[in-house]
Formats: C-alpha cells, structure tokens, sequence
C-alpha cells in the first residue's frame, strides 16, 4: 500500500509542494485472516418489512374440467419482521484428481436461518373475497409458518445454488480467489463433514 499526499499553496510560499511518505510497516487490522475468522460474507438483515399491494393472481388445474374451481382476482400481502441470517465461510477441502490427492478452497455455508413474524394476506375482487379472507385470518399463524418454512426453503436452494457456482469457479481458478484474498492455502483452516 502507498499513497501520495500533494498540498499545494499560494505563491507567497513559493508554489506547489508535494510530500510522499511511505506506508507503515506494520499489518493492517483490516487484512483478512482466515485462521482467526474464515467468514467471507455474513448477511443479518432483522425487522424487514414488505408490502404488496394490488397483485392480481389466477389459481386453477393445470388441466381443469368444467366442475373444478378457478379464483382468480387480487389482493395485498404484508410481511413484518423478516429476519435473516447468513454466514458464509472459506476453508480447504480435500480432492482426489488424477489419482492425486490435493486441496482446493471452497465456500461453505455455515449458518442459514431465516424467521417471520407476520404475514398478512387480503383478497379483493375475488368473487368470495369475504370467505377467503376470513378463512385466512383463522389461519394466519399456521400461514406464516408455511411461508417461513417455504421461504426457508427457497433461500437454502438458491445459496446452495450460488454456492455450488462460485466453487465450481474457484476450483477452476483456485489462485484468483486466493490472490484476492491475500491469503494462502496454508491459511485456511480443513473442512470437516460430520455425518
């Protein structure tokens, strides 16, 4: 790291100076470490809150006969109190290729949890918005629960998707991501899997 400090002043003091001084010696507290923290993304979001209004919608068989249902109509979803929580972490783990046995980085996701506090969800225009809404509001405990475990779900899929990608990059370019990081193979700690 070096940088270059310019002040320039009136020409009373006899024009333009320029002082350069060198960077200091000692580590930087913000280099990263991974024998002290391997964590390379973590994600806390608490007290989220969305709304969605006026979204139109159409639920009906994929192949239906004149005697199933279709509803179609719009409504308003708001959810409170979203809360995630995300650490991903970088260590080492062991390959075989080529009959040789080797190290390469990989990302690991070591924490996933996400919560909800409320989802409310209004119908309008639905021709029975009257009984879905009250049957909703019986049921909006059980609702959230369904939502949270379903919106659980889908995070966990989608990290684990991005996760599998990015390690199928850095297992391609195993050097980029260490050079990025400034750190070396020796540096990471093993991946353990317990099963």
């Amino acid at each position: 790291v070096s940088y270059q400090i310019s002040h320039t002043s009136d020409s009373r003091n006899g024009g333009a100076q320029s002082v350069y001084q060198q960077p200091s010696r000692q580590p930087s507290p913000n280099v990263f470490n991974p024998k002290e923290d391997p964590t390379v993304l973590f994600l806390d979001i608490k007290n989220l809150t969305m709304n969605l209004n006026e979204f139109t919608f159409r639920v009906e068989k994929k192949e239906p006969t004149i005697f199933d249902p279709v509803f179609e109509g719009g409504g308003s979803i708001m959810v409170k109190n979203l809360s995630l929580a995300l650490k991903v972490e970088i260590k080492k783990e062991r390959v075989k290729k080529n009959g040789v046995e080797l190290y390469r980085p990989v990302f690991h996701l070591t924490t996933l949890d996400v919560g909800l506090e409320k989802l409310k969800i209004v119908f309008t225009e639905t021709g029975a918005d009257w009984l879905l809404n009250s049957v909703l509001k019986g049921f909006r405990r059980q609702t959230s629960e369904i939502v949270e475990a379903i919106l659980k779900e889908q995070i966990t899929q989608q990290v684990h998707s991005l996760l599998e990608n990015a390690n199928g990059f850095v297992d391609a370019n195993p050097d980029l991501l260490l050079v990025a990081l400034g750190i070396t193979l020796r540096d990471l700690g093993e991946s353990i899997v317990s099963v």
